[in-house]
This record gives C-alpha cells, sequence and structure tokens, in this order.
C-alpha cells in the first residue's frame, strides 16, 4: 500500500496518524490529530446518517462506471475524489476510507487489475448506524453515571448475558489486531492498524471500557459527555447548541444565572443597580473605571448577602447610596 494509517491512545487522548503517497492525495510529512479521548466515538455516535445515503449511494455509481482495458476506463471522475474529500473533513475516521480508496484508484491508473465492490460505499451509512445502535446500548447501560451502580465489568457482562437483547442493540466486538511499539521519544503504546472505520471504532470503545470512563448526558442537547472533564465537574458539554452559536455550557450557565435572578432578592438588586449604573456611563456621569470598581464591590457584597453574611436590606442600602 501507498499509505500508513495508525491509531493509539495515551495520556488520555486518542492519536490518529497517517502519510500518503498517491497520484491523488500526498502528504509531506506524517499527518497526526488528536482528541480528547472517546471524542471521535461521540462525534460518530451523534452523525446523522441520512444525511449520508445519497452520498455514498452516488460513488457508489462512480465506482460502478470504472471498467476494465482503455486509457479512458481508467479515468478516476472528479467528482468522485471530490467526494473523498468531502467526506474525510466531516469526520477523522473517513480519512482512512479516503487513503484506502486513492491507493486502490493509483494503482488502478496505473494499469494494475483491480476489482472494484461498490457495496463497500453503499454499505457503509447502514454499517455505521449498526455501530451507532451497539455504541448506545453500551453508553446507557454500562457507560451512564446514572446506570446501575456495579462495576463497569459487572455491567458489561449483565448486557452481553441477556439472551433477550436483540443483536444490534449490542456492540459486535470482532478479533483486532494490534502492535506495541514506542509512539514518541517517552512512550510505548498498544497501536492499531485498522482496515475498515469499525476496527477503529473496536479500537476506542475497548480503550474506554477497560479504563472505565463514564458519561453523562447534557441537560441542554440530551448528548453523551465524558463525566469528568479537564474542566471539571459540568452538568453540560461543550458543543454548540443547534443554531445559536453558543455551546450547551454557555447556555447552561446563562440558564442557571438566570435561574438565580429569579429565586434570589439580591441578585434582582444587582441586576436594577448594575442597570443604573451602566447607564450612567452614557451620560457621563460616571466613568468605566468607576463603574468596574463599583460593579466587582457590588457582586462582593451580592454574594454576601445570599450567604446570610449581610441582610438583604444593608445591602438595598449600599446600592441606593
Amino acid at each position: 500500500m501507498s499509505f500508513d494509517f495508525k491509531v493509539y491512545v495515551t495520556g488520555g487522548r486518542e492519536f490518529f496518524i497517517w502519510e500518503c503517497d498517491t497520484a491523488f492525495y500526498t502528504t509531506k510529512r506524517a499527518i497526526k490529530k488528536d482528541f480528547e479521548l472517546s471524542q471521535s466515538l461521540l462525534d460518530l455516535l451523534y452523525m446523522n446518517m441520512d444525511d449520508y445515503f445519497d452520498i455514498f449511494n452516488r460513488m457508489g455509481k462512480d465506482v460502478q462506471s470504472l471498467g476494465g482495458g482503455g486509457d479512458t476506463a481508467r479515468e478516476i471522475p472528479p467528482s468522485l475524489k471530490r467526494d473523498f474529500d468531502n467526506l474525510a473533513s466531516k469526520h477523522v475516521y473517513f480519512e482512512l476510507l479516503r487513503l484506502d480508496w486513492f491507493d486502490r484508484f493509483g494503482r488502478y491508473a496505473r494499469g494494475e487489475s483491480i476489482t472494484f465492490r461498490y457495496k463497500d460505499l453503499t454499505h457503509i451509512p447502514m454499517n455505521i448506524i449498526t455501530f451507532q445502535h451497539g455504541m448506545r446500548a453500551i453508553f446507557s447501560k454500562v457507560l451512564d453515571v446514572l446506570s446501575p451502580d456495579k462495576p463497569v465489568q459487572k455491567k458489561m457482562a449483565n448486557l452481553y448475558e441477556d439472551k433477550y437483547a436483540r443483536v444490534n442493540d449490542r456492540f459486535d466486538f470482532k478479533p483486532i489486531s494490534t502492535s506495541f511499539e514506542r509512539v514518541d521519544s517517552n512512550t510505548f503504546a498498544e497501536v492499531l492498524y485498522p482496515k475498515t472505520i469499525g476496527d477503529i471504532v473496536d479500537f476506542f470503545l475497548r480503550e474506554i471500557i477497560k479504563r472505565e470512563l463514564t458519561f453523562k448526558q447534557c441537560r441542554s442537547c440530551g448528548k453523551y459527555f465524558p463525566a469528568i472533564t479537564a474542566h471539571g465537574n459540568s452538568e453540560y458539554c461543550s458543543r454548540l447548541f443547534k443554531d445559536t452559536g453558543k455551546t450547551c455550557k454557555e447556555i447552561g450557565s446563562a440558564k442557571m444565572y438566570q435561574a438565580k435572578v429569579e429565586n434570589s432578592p439580591a441578585f434582582q438588586a444587582y441586576n436594577r443597580a448594575y442597570k443604573t449604573h451602566f447607564a450612567r456611563i452614557k451620560y457621563k456621569k460616571m466613568t468605566k473605571e468607576d463603574f468596574q470598581a463599583w460593579a466587582e464591590l457590588a457582586r462582593k457584597f451580592r454574594d454576601d448577602t445570599t450567604a446570610g453574611k449581610m441582610t438583604l436590606q444593608e445591602y438595598e442600602d449600599w446600592l441606593k447610596r
């Protein structure tokens, strides 16, 4: 093959490294991407594959048009290359797909005898939907912090012991082959050289289960995210929420603040005074520096009031002064 693609986990992060030398895609040096462990799986879990059936069916038809013999038959439709490039930009797992098929196209263009099976492409959306069903069962019944209070391994055993569960409700783990090698100057790790997208899903899902990571459902979007992140414990994820341009965490913070305002006389008094003082800047009755100093002290006294260190009447009298 004229490409190399590998994945591994170290330091709580997942790494993807590839390099390629084909007529359709050449890397000058190895390309490396890394994410928080579980991010690529969760991104795949929530991909709406209904949006991809038409793309893969179109690609399948383009592949079917490739025949043997004659120079013109050895040309690859430009639209096919564009579709693979577009897919690779949607998810890092599709990078493996692009490299694999570009390698085939390169050998085909050189005159080698290549058998293209269009179903290798057209079946991908349905295969991913199957992966999604299996992953969802493991996240909800094993890795969810609200799932039964049992060890992760016990919950996994229970899930796969249930003889009444549907096949699609459990991820179908397959044998995968890994190597153990040095991945940087200081680290050895288990490395996978995947042949299919399913190999990558399998590899990372095993890592998450072995490490017994747990997950929560975001209170804004309802999607899973790591229960403990580098930024601490939270009830909201960092995904963009719909078309608001804000993350769930930002929206969640705003909702929490609004709830405090609605339920706290001290917060309500602070907000009224804040608007009044802010307006004084516009009419040059107060400088920005004075306003910032006032706001800092007003927030301190507000928090003192909610903590019971200052009465509401004392706080309101200070605000009026």
